[in-house]
């Protein structure tokens, strides 16, 4: 469980020590580090997954909002991702920019559970 600890000081040590000499070479190991703790983690995202699956058979009419909050989680966690690798090469204008439409994305699938929301309020309150 804790071997992602492990795995990640080992990469970072490996590309601080090979970034002098081949910067290509320190990305391509960052990724792949970052490709490995992914892999690592599949027998946790299994077990979320399953977790996820209880819930939204017990509770059929939240199965819409459980995939939508996958979706949205997905979508932070790739872009954390990217924004990353993308600062670790310099390119901080496209990491944030990766970070800014992730957001507007993220919105746009929120958007009408907040509709659904504010008109139950409404409904409530009327």
């Amino acid at each position: 469980m804790i071997s992602f600890l492990g795995i990640s000081v080992c990469v970072l040590f490996c590309a601080i020590l090979i970034k002098d000499k081949s910067r290509p070479i320190a990305v391509i190991l960052s990724v792949g580090g970052a490709v490995l703790l992914f892999i690592s983690a599949a027998g946790e995202i299994k077990s979320i997954a399953d977790g996820i699956s209880e819930i939204s058979n017990a509770v059929a009419s939240g199965a819409q909002y459980i995939k939508l909050m996958l979706k949205v989680l997905s979508i932070t966690l790739l872009t954390q991702l990217v924004s990353d690798v993308c600062r670790d090469n310099g390119e901080n204008a496209l990491a944030s920019m990766t970070e800014a439409v992730s957001k507007i994305i993220v919105i746009s699938l929120v958007l009408p559970l907040f509709k659904t929301v504010i008109t139950i309020v409404s409904g409530l309150v009327k």
